[in-house]
């Protein structure tokens, strides 16, 4: 076990599916036909997976506004047409399942793969609730994964550089905003904005689970 996961578990805290990834198993492709109905609902799907780059089946029901099992067969829908994806992520805490657009690259790493997991769970909850919003992910030379958010703010344009640690890799001071696997680290960012994976797993808006550090 990670020391990051031995560290919450000794203190009974809460450990997210996605706090520390250890390895990657890539899924077949689908067969690229339209055996399966085509719904709206996979249309919006489609749309909101190419904008976010990938997502869960949590946040995919986010988007939708429905069940995590009508989700997933939106998911599989887009599997079975060969326009999405996925790739299965083994953590410290258990496996779950990353869909991608099926022309994108897929994770470098299970660490980078669990920060796709929560950047697409704040997506999910971003996209109809923030004015004027806008999103993609940046990635610079050595340096992890992140993801920038552009909306309209209440003075104005804003643009937000998100960062989402992982257990055992160091947060980066420039971020805006971080989005943490466990509360026990909001004490390396003072006075920062702040969300918890186990917050954007949780039903409720995005602001209200915003916090400052």
């Amino acid at each position: 076990m990670p020391e990051g996961v031995k560290e919450a578990a000794r203190a009974n805290e809460w450990i997210s599916p996605y706090a520390r990834g250890i390895a990657l198993h890539p899924g077949q492709l689908g067969p690229g036909s339209g055996a399966r109905d085509f719904s709206g609902r996979a249309y919006e799907l489609l749309s909101a997976l190419v904008e976010a780059k990938a997502l869960t089946q949590e946040a995919s029901a986010n988007i939708l506004k429905c069940s995590r099992r009508t989700a997933n067969s939106a998911l599989k829908t887009l599997w079975y047409a060969g326009m999405a994806r996925w790739v299965d992520v083994f953590t410290a805490v258990g496996p779950f399942r990353l869909w991608l657009p099926a022309e994108s690259r897929p994770p470098l790493d299970a660490q980078e793969a669990c920060r796709l997991a929560v950047y697409g769970l704040f997506f999910s909850l971003a996209k109809k609730e923030v004015p004027g919003f806008n999103w993609q992910l940046v990635k610079a030379k050595n340096s992890c994964l992140h993801a920038q958010m552009a909306f309209n703010g209440a003075n104005g344009p804003e643009k937000w550089l998100i960062d989402a640690p992982r257990l055992d890799e160091e947060i980066n001071p420039a971020a805006d905003v971080y989005i943490l696997p466990m509360e026990g680290r909001k004490g390396e960012i003072p006075g920062k904005k702040f969300t918890l994976d186990e917050l954007l797993l949780r039903p409720g808006m995005l602001k209200e689970k915003i916090k400052l550090a």
